[in-house]
């Protein structure tokens, strides 16, 4: 089958948003989001990451718009722009559990 115009549209702006979900470090940052905004040095202590680490995940993350950034004097503070990502996250979570379950009921005979 053939793909339209539009669906190979979709797929490609698909592929960019879970780009920001495909990377260990950029999940990190996620998880530490989730429970409010923090600036770089937040993420730094959160993570373990490495500033500039930090700094070109987020900019992937901001590309990919799963995140919102504001200023506040001399620090920026970035925040998830969706509530879906955490509902994204928690359906994955929550996959990831049963094929887990799965795979350990497989695994012990």
């Amino acid at each position: 089958m053939v793909h339209s115009e539009e669906t190979l549209t979709k797929v490609r702006i698909l592929s960019k948003f879970f780009k920001g979900f495909a990377d260990y470090s950029r999940l990190q940052i996620i998880y530490s989001l989730m429970d409010g905004e923090k600036s770089v040095g937040d993420l730094v202590e959160c993570t373990g990451l490495s500033q500039s680490g930090i700094s070109n995940h987020l900019k992937c993350l901001r590309e990919c718009d799963l995140l919102i950034d504001r200023q506040e004097s001399k620090y920026v503070y970035y925040s998830i722009k969706d509530d879906r990502v955490c509902q994204i996250i928690a359906i994955a979570e929550g996959m990831m559990k049963d094929i887990a379950e799965e795979k350990y009921q497989c695994l012990r005979y």
